[in-house]
């Protein structure tokens, strides 16, 4: 029997139980645009205002699920303007498969065989231009490959470390008719070049080993425990285990605060009681971790440098920069580790003193954790952020799904992490891209719309996919954002002050950039909103935001300037050279001799 190929497009994915997709229509992708929609029962279609936004809604519907969304736009601009949602997706390990309509092949510079720049219409050559962004892309030339195209895609996006995968189907293919039994078949894992190898005995003897020569094991965990969708046999691992465990940089919820020997999170941005227990700690274990500059800080050399390193991580190189001494290095699957180690027993029982150290170094560093100026405040006062994560956490729900902007008014509850295991906080860390929130929230509340919905973010980023506000109400998608008010980029504002004597450029209304009264943006999307101009309104508006019922926007008036701390800053040595110190030591400065109190190997 005959079918259109666009339909089998749409098949195969609900036949693999991908359930959604995240599109913007366009003629370069008419036949498969057609294709989703006369399947709308079977898989849910989501039509954004911007192509970005569609892959950075995938993006959040994987974070947040653990499953895949597929991706579909079309040819040209469409798939250009994907991109960025694609690098967020790469560097963070996030699955989704994005289809983009093609040109009629005949009528492409491929098929012209000639040295043009274009020649079909809204032509460009997509799949080299993603190639290094994602796990595997391809033109689809053959209609009867489409099915183990799909199907390789998606097993290969899956398989060990996470990623995109992208599609180009020219629209010829796309409207093709195929012959349904004369499909190829994708034979699992066929392209070894794409997995990863699997767990050995020895390397578990190895790492048993280690731990039983350590006296200070500790665990630092990684964002790949919830990419890798292993959580569940991470807690499994955990429960047969006695050791510290410190939470890796901006992984703001694999673990929570009050868990069993759970310290809280470390890195650049603190808190600085997990990375004094890592540079305490003879014996690190590193899980789906990679170790980034955000871990380490850029002296990457100082980091933890008298502990053993055993790093478990899917990628072999990750363990290969420079600065890094990884003694044993562990590349596989994270999840096929957890299953290995809990099979192997492997045991690690930290002594009663490290847990005393540990819990002693927790105590003694609270006052030094999300500085707050609570005797300085008084009501008519702009609200300090972290004032605002220490009073919204208190009251936000427990089972709470919180995306966060990338501003850095988000830095608080990156250092304090979540206080219930239900409770999931969510960011785009490592590509860090302006304008990801609103899209993000969009697609972790598409997978769980009866859960409490938040986006928490700042005025600049909200610019960037501010248009997606129109599809939160057109869905009626239940999220409660909050928009932090600074006059501008405050985190720039930070930047001119500390190197360029403030002297700002593009920052504030006065150095060239400008935004929109929030109030009227509410306005015109038809979405509720209240505003919090001072510290005395705070209690209420959290209340108002918490307890409102469906999409609703809080404006928080920050305090300009604030100072946020702990966090990893350059200084100025004696010669007015600028070098960044370990990252255990953070702003603002504590003395040498306090920090010697908590790090009883410091050099």
């Amino acid at each position: 029997m005959k079918k259109r190929l666009a339909d089998v497009v749409v098949d195969t994915l609900i036949k693999l139980n991908i359930n959604t997709c995240f599109s913007v229509v366009g003629g370069g992708s008419m036949h498969l645009n057609n294709a989703f929609a006369l399947k709308k029962n079977q898989i849910n279609t989501i039509y954004n205002h911007h192509e970005q936004a569609c892959t950075m809604a995938a993006e959040g519907y994987a974070r947040y699920s653990g499953g895949i969304a597929a991706v579909c736009v079309t040819s040209g601009p469409g798939g250009t303007n994907a991109i960025n949602g694609v690098q967020s997706a790469w560097v963070d390990s996030i699955p989704m498969i994005v289809f983009s309509g093609h040109p009629r092949y005949e009528t492409t510079v491929t098929a012209s065989g000639l040295n043009l720049r274009v020649r079909g219409v809204q032509e460009n050559d997509i799949i080299s231009m993603v190639s290094s962004i994602t796990k595997y892309a391809k033109t689809v030339l053959d209609p009867k490959s489409i099915v183990y195209e799909i199907e390789k895609a998606i097993s290969i996006a899956m398989d060990g470390r996470r990623g995109p995968v992208w599609l180009s189907v020219p629209l010829d293919i796309q409207g093709a008719l195929v012959e349904e039994d004369e499909l190829y078949e994708y034979i699992e894992k066929d392209n070894s070049e794409y997995y990863v190898e699997h767990v050995k005995d020895n390397y578990l003897d190895k790492l048993q080993y280690f731990i039983n020569q350590s006296k200070r094991p500790c665990i630092l965990t990684g964002s790949g425990i919830r990419t890798g969708a292993a959580e569940s046999l991470f807690r499994q691992f955990m429960s047969g285990i006695n050791v510290p465990v410190v939470g890796g940089a901006q992984q703001a919820d694999i673990n929570y605060n009050g868990e069993n020997n759970y310290y809280g999170l470390s890195g650049s941005i603190g808190p600085r009681t997990g990375n004094y227990i890592l540079y305490n700690a003879d014996l690190i274990i590193v899980l789906a971790n990679s170790l980034s500059f955000n871990q380490t800080g850029n002296a990457v050399s100082d980091f933890v440098p008298n502990a053993k390193i055993v790093m478990i991580n899917a990628e072999e190189d990750e363990a290969k920069k420079d600065g890094l001494h990884v003694d044993l290095n562990i590349v596989c699957d994270i999840k096929e580790f957890f299953e290995k180690a809990i099979d192997y027993n492997l045991t690690i029982n930290a002594s009663q003193e490290w847990i005393n150290q540990c819990n002693n170094i927790f105590k003694a560093n609270i006052k030094y954790e999300m500085l707050v100026r609570h005797g300085e405040l008084n009501d008519s006062e702009r609200v300090p952020a972290l004032l605002f994560w220490k009073e919204f956490m208190k009251k936000v729900q427990k089972n709470a799904v919180i995306n966060l902007g990338n501003s850095c008014s988000v830095h608080g509850i990156l250092q304090e992490g979540a206080d219930y295991a239900d409770q999931r906080i969510m960011v785009n860390y490592n590509c860090g891209s302006m304008g990801a929130d609103i899209p993000n929230a969009i697609g972790s509340t598409v997978t769980s719309i009866d859960l409490p919905h938040y986006c928490v973010t700042g005025e600049g980023s909200v610019m960037m996919n501010i248009q997606e506000f129109q599809t939160i109400y057109h869905y009626k998608l239940p999220i409660k954002t909050v928009i932090f008010n600074n006059n501008g980029y405050g985190a720039i504002r930070n930047t001119c002050e500390s190197f360029f004597n403030g002297f700002y450029n593009g920052c504030t209304p006065e150095s060239g950039i400008s935004f929109p009264d929030i109030s009227d943006v509410a306005k015109a999307f038809k979405i509720p909103y209240k505003v919090c101009r001072n510290v005395g309104e705070l209690h209420d508006s959290l209340d108002w935001i918490v307890n409102y019922e469906g999409y609703c926007i809080l404006e928080i008036y920050e305090i300009l300037d604030e100072i946020r701390g702990p966090k990893l800053v350059s200084r100025m040595d004696e010669n007015g050279v600028f070098y960044t110190p370990p990252v255990y030591d953070l702003s603002p400065v504590v003395d040498e001799k306090t920090i010697r109190n908590y790090i009883d190997n410091l050099e």
